[in-house]
């Protein structure tokens, strides 16, 4: 058998040069960076592996967004969503917040030397939640996870439940605050992070979460919610519709202290009349939300179905056409409450956001509709109250609830309502060119202009 050498090249001379002399420096340089590359991409791969190999699938319900046809009927009413997007980050990110928290609110400077811009210094739970969905609809992995991770490791608890507030100008008392309205609003932000792009370290975090928040049926766990009381001494108005105060200012209003204008309750004893009791708000039963958890095998089988009959229930068969504002579990079966911090009226938003949730699934009752896109279309607006006594709107603003009444309207593929709801939002957006806070949505208050960010990513999230 022939013994093989290693052979040299031979050249001019007879010299022997050894096999790697044949090569450029140059060809020798590429070759060293392909070799590194190479290093480091099985590198880069075993820790994609380590980390993100144990991280379970969770498939979450696809969802249509609003397209070219929606986007113009926004765009006719002032609102440009990347225009929007763009501004809140600078003006409440960059100027306002620590670049990474979203404050609750920022003013703008006012025309006196008194009036600097300012910030609310407070962050707020469900903010957070609504920018972490705006970062990952825009495909802002960066951003997203640092975001994330501050979320963790400043509003976490030991409860496994997360606070609903945190910052330099937080009381005391609203340390301890952690609302299952926050909790579930940043459990669905983070879901469509982790399926984008989330680790095994944030499962296990979304596990802890959702056990926190729902019991072992699937049902939402109970937490204490103030309602109002029926006090003896407070008289309801009986007047009819036609006759009743139109203003808003009715004599429900009067009789239960408060002011038509602002909707607070104006009596020198306000909160005397609100009791505590155990129980759920409507709001929460998230029914998305529910059947992804369990199409998951995340929360027990029937969770949905069981979710489904108790909101569809919590219509009131007297004439109201909203849903309840929570119900309570007693020995003689489940307590349906309608009036929520003021007797006598509906929360007209929690109950948009109600049937949001059934109108995302298809399960939306038709006069229930019908009677919200009336109050839309012909007020302008959407009021914070329905008085049971007389079928009359009143109250403040429901704010917070246009984003949903803007899902809502998509859900149902009416772009008359959509139309009526971006002209309502549309006359609140700043419109002059030399405003730090053009194209954001704005409230007035006080002789102020101040954004808050519920407001402006609620509704750029929904367009």
């Amino acid at each position: 058998m022939k013994r093989r050498t290693l052979k040299f090249i031979e050249k001019g001379s007879g010299n022997r040069v050894p096999f790697l002399a044949r090569f450029s420096l140059k060809q020798k340089i590429i070759a060293v960076l392909l070799l590194i590359a190479a290093i480091s991409g099985v590198t880069a791969y075993l820790l994609y592996v380590r980390t993100f190999g144990n991280a379970a699938q969770i498939t979450l319900s696809s969802h249509d967004n609003p397209g070219f046809e929606w986007e113009q009927i926004a765009a006719d009413n002032n609102i440009m969503s990347n225009y929007l997007w763009g501004r809140t980050k600078k003006l409440m990110l960059t100027n306002g917040g620590d670049d990474v928290l979203i404050p609750t609110y920022y003013k703008i400077a006012g025309r006196l030397v008194s009036q600097p811009a300012e910030s609310s210094g407070v962050y707020d739970l469900s903010d957070q939640a609504w920018l972490l969905d705006c970062y990952v609809y825009a495909g802002d992995a960066v951003a997203a996870r640092n975001l994330k991770n501050k979320v963790v490791s400043r509003f976490h608890s030991d409860s496994g439940l997360y606070h609903s507030f945190t910052g330099d100008k937080v009381t005391e008392e609203q340390k301890e605050i952690k609302t299952t309205e926050d909790n579930i609003a940043w459990l669905e932000a983070y879901l469509r992070y982790y399926c984008a792009y989330g680790t095994n370290r944030d499962y296990a975090e979304v596990k802890k979460l959702i056990a926190a928040i729902f019991d072992e049926t699937g049902a939402v766990r109970p937490e204490h919610l103030d309602i109002a009381r029926y006090a003896d001494s407070l008289y309801y108005s009986l007047d009819k519709p036609e006759t009743a105060d139109q203003s808003g200012n009715s004599s429900l209003d009067e009789a239960l202290g408060i002011n038509g204008e602002t909707g607070q309750d104006s009596s020198e004893e306000a909160g005397t009349n609100l009791k505590k009791v155990v129980g759920v708000k409507l709001s929460n039963v998230r029914l998305p939300l529910i059947y992804d958890l369990e199409k998951n095998n995340l929360i027990a089988e029937g969770a949905y179905s069981r979710a489904l009959k108790l909101v569809k229930d919590a219509k009131d068969g007297d004439g109201v056409p909203f849903y309840a504002y929570a119900y309570e579990k007693t020995e003689n079966g489940i307590n349906y409450i309608y009036s929520g911090s003021r007797a006598g009226t509906v929360d007209v938003g929690e109950s948009i956001v109600v049937m949001a949730n059934l109108a995302r699934m298809k399960e939306l009752d038709g006069d229930s509709y019908t009677e919200i896109k009336n109050l839309i279309l012909n007020e302008r607006r959407i009021y914070s109250s329905y008085y049971i006594a007389t079928g009359n709107y009143g109250g403040s603003e429901a704010y917070r609830q246009y984003n949903y009444a803007l899902e809502l309207a998509f859900d149902m593929d009416d772009r008359d309502l959509y139309r009526g709801i971006c002209n309502a939002v549309g006359a609140r957006v700043a419109t002059k060119s030399s405003s730090p806070a053009i194209y954001m949505i704005f409230r007035e208050q006080d002789g102020r202009f101040v954004f808050y960010a519920s407001d402006n990513l609620g509704v750029r999230k929904a367009v």
